[in-house]
C-alpha cells in the first residue's frame, strides 16, 4: 500500500512539472523542465524589493512602487535586466518610503507652466500634494539613497512618474560604473 502511494506521488509530480520541448544539436526533440532564461550577461541585473515591515496600507503602497520601479527598470532593456530574485543580482534597489508634501505657495506670482494647480479640467483649486519616492541602491559598496527629482502630483500616474525618474537615475548611475559592476560578477 505504501509503495502504491509513493508510486502515485512520483507519477503526479512528473505530470505536474511543466514541460517544454527542447531541440538538441542532432535535431531530436526532448522534454525538459521549463526555466527562466538567464539574462544577457552584458546587462546589469537589478532586483527591486521592499521590507515587510509597517502597517498594511503603507506596505501595500510600497509594494505598488516596487512594481512601478521594476517596470521602469525592465523598460531599460538595452542596459538593465530586472530580476525576480535577489540571488544573482548586481544591484539591489529597496523602496524605503513613499511620502507626500505640500509645496510652498508663493503669493503674487502666477502659476508656473506645468504646475498641476494650473491644469484646466483637473479640478484643483489649491496646493497639490507632491510625491517623494525614496529608494536605497546597493551594489557591493556603500548604499546610496535616491529620491525622485521630478515633482509629480499625488496620483497613480504621479507615483509611476516618480518610479520612472528613479529608474533613469539608476540607469545613469550604473552606466558610470558598468565595468566595475560586471567585473564584480566574475
Amino acid at each position: 500500500m505504501i509503495l502504491m502511494h509513493a508510486a502515485l506521488l512520483v507519477t503526479l509530480a512528473a505530470v505536474a512539472m511543466p514541460q517544454v520541448s527542447v531541440q538538441t544539436q542532432t535535431g531530436q526533440k526532448t522534454k525538459a523542465p521549463s526555466e527562466t532564461p538567464a539574462p544577457n550577461p552584458a546587462l546589469v541585473r537589478v532586483f527591486v524589493h521592499t521590507d515587510d515591515l509597517g502597517d498594511s496600507r503603507e506596505l501595500a503602497e510600497r509594494r505598488e512602487s516596487v512594481r512601478d520601479l521594476t517596470k521602469a527598470v525592465a523598460n531599460k532593456k538595452k542596459t538593465l535586466a530586472a530580476m525576480d530574485v535577489k540571488a544573482g543580482s548586481d544591484v539591489v534597489l529597496e523602496v524605503l518610503e513613499r511620502t507626500v508634501f505640500v509645496p510652498k505657495v508663493v503669493i503674487g506670482l502666477s502659476p508656473r507652466p506645468g504646475d498641476p494647480t494650473n491644469m484646466p479640467g483637473m479640478g484643483m483649486n489649491g496646493p497639490v500634494r507632491q510625491v517623494i519616492l525614496r529608494v536605497k541602491l546597493t551594489a557591493g559598496g556603500d548604499p546610496l539613497i535616491l529620491t525622485n527629482k521630478n515633482k509629480p502630483a499625488e496620483s497613480v500616474q504621479g507615483w509611476k512618474s516618480a518610479a520612472d525618474d528613479i529608474g533613469g537615475q539608476v540607469e545613469k548611475w550604473i552606466a558610470e560604473r558598468k565595468g566595475e559592476i560586471l567585473n564584480k560578477r566574475r
